[in-house]
């Protein structure tokens, strides 16, 4: 009984945790079943891991159709290494879902523990870890299938860990770790070296290696290794603005890159922004995604952009709270823990109406159910050649040989072309033809070289001819 009492703050916060994992879960997997998951990203990643816990090199068939491409052409991940376990003990794509909710949740109890030390409040250590639980960035990572990134937390905020506790050769392990979930992580490691020069407790030596791993490895990464297996440039690299107007401009605008910093610093009750120090590792984020990169789905708080965001903030969080000495007004301390907590309730309830709420919702259960029908059409796909699909059936079928819909399909000869005709699909189901999709059945139903089998009015296995193989 003893025991318990003395560590009664940490079995709540583990069934708050485990709690949110179960929710994060239930919204992640019913997605899955609902046929709602994209071949982009679920797919790269899983069969990435597919194949190297079947100690296979992981080609792509997507990356270059047919023949294929080694991920690591693509996003340079040596660290996804840790997770081919997984498919040593199932072969259900549904595992690596609930290992990224384990992953996240386990982040969540890394910056608990870490307020906890710095902070000697249960209060405001429970309220930071329900800003970066709750944060809807990290909430839309693990709702949008899987990421590197998004596994990459855990080793991220032991880091951060680490670097409070001055534990370097644990600190230096657990950034090496980090950056090897994908080549861009070298600006979060930049950014970390960065405030270790500048916080109160600088640590010159450390922050100069920090900023020398992030930059040999960024080196490494996309002028060496990646070119080799893609036998081409680097195909991410940045478009850096020289015009200081238009760069401040392009960090800012349109209102929502504004808007998405705004939330980011209120989930978090606005502490990081007094953090001088931090502010640099936060804003390598922002200006990685809105000035270097002209893709829209990376101005707002949806996907898993942000989701590296939590461990920096709750860090700076703790960083202002300790350079400001405020941690020893109580009464400021539980005021402003009941603030950040009632903050992030109505950011997730009310304004931004956070994804994990659909765990609560009977209409989403239902839905589950209703996608039975696009269920039993994907069990009757042969998988033994190569699978041409949709964005959304081909993320049930990483295990064996697909790739997307492509208007080249004569040339790149698919053993098997399947189809959900159905109106009223998103979008992204057809991704990358969109609006091209329906030029593209034509052409299938037109062609010689297959034969039609037809499973509803509006589903369709087509089969390559023997004599056109």
């Amino acid at each position: 009984m003893t025991f318990l009492k003395k560590h009664l703050d940490l079995w709540i916060i583990i069934s708050f945790i485990l709690l949110y994992a179960v929710a994060a879960s239930l919204v992640s997997l019913n997605r899955y079943w609902q046929v709602n998951s994209f071949w982009y990203d679920f797919g790269i990643l899983d069969t990435t891991i597919w194949k190297l816990s079947h100690l296979q090199l992981p080609y792509i068939e997507q990356l270059k159709p047919p023949s294929g491409l080694v991920v690591w052409g693509d996003h340079f991940n040596p660290s996804i290494i840790m997770l081919t376990p997984i498919y040593w003990l199932t072969d259900r794509p549904e595992a690596i879902l609930i290992a990224q909710v384990i992953f996240v949740s386990s982040s969540g109890l890394i910056g608990y523990l870490l307020s906890k030390k710095i902070s000697k409040n249960i209060l405001l250590s429970f309220a930071l870890t329900f800003a970066y639980l709750g944060y809807v960035g990290i909430q839309n990572a693990l709702f949008t299938d899987i990421h590197n990134i998004v596994f990459s937390l855990p080793f991220l905020m032991a880091a951060l860990y680490f670097l409070w506790q001055k534990k370097w050769t644990l600190y230096f392990l657990s950034l090496f770790l980090t950056i090897g979930f994908q080549e861009s992580l070298a600006g979060v490691a930049f950014g970390i070296g960065i405030y270790i020069l500048l916080r109160k407790d600088k640590n010159l030596r450390v922050g100069l290696i920090t900023i020398i791993i992030s930059i040999i490895w960024a080196f490494l990464s996309a002028k060496i290794i990646m070119p080799y297996f893609l036998e081409a440039p680097y195909k991410y690299s940045p478009h850096i603005p020289l015009d200081p107007f238009t760069f401040i401009q392009e960090l800012f605008l349109p209102f929502i890159k504004t808007k998405t910093i705004f939330l980011s610093f209120l989930t978090f009750g606005f502490l990081p922004v007094f953090s001088i120090a931090s502010l640099p590792m936060i804003f390598e984020n922002f200006i990685e995604r809105f000035v270097f990169n002209s893709a829209a789905t990376r101005w707002d708080l949806g996907f898993h952009y942000n989701a590296v965001l939590s461990p920096l903030l709750l860090t700076a969080s703790l960083e202002t709270l300790y350079i400001y000495h405020l941690l020893k007004h109580k009464r400021f301390i539980q005021i402003l823990s009941v603030s950040i907590i009632l903050i992030v309730v109505f950011l997730h309830r009310f304004y931004l109406h956070g994804p994990l709420l659909l765990a609560t919702n009977k209409v989403f259960y239902e839905d589950t159910a209703k996608a039975v029908f696009i269920r039993n059409f994907i069990d009757k796909i042969p998988r033994d050649g190569l699978i041409m699909t949709q964005n959304n059936i081909a993320s049930h079928l990483t295990h064996y040989h697909v790739i997307l819909l492509n208007k080249d399909f004569e040339a790149i000869k698919p053993d098997y072309i399947v189809l959900d005709t159905r109106s009223g699909q998103n979008g992204n189901n057809f991704f990358p033809l969109h609006n091209a999709v329906e030029g593209f059945i034509a052409s299938v139903s037109s062609s010689p070289n297959y034969n039609m089998k037809k499973i509803s009015d509006t589903e369709f296995i087509f089969t390559r001819k023997t004599s056109a193989k």
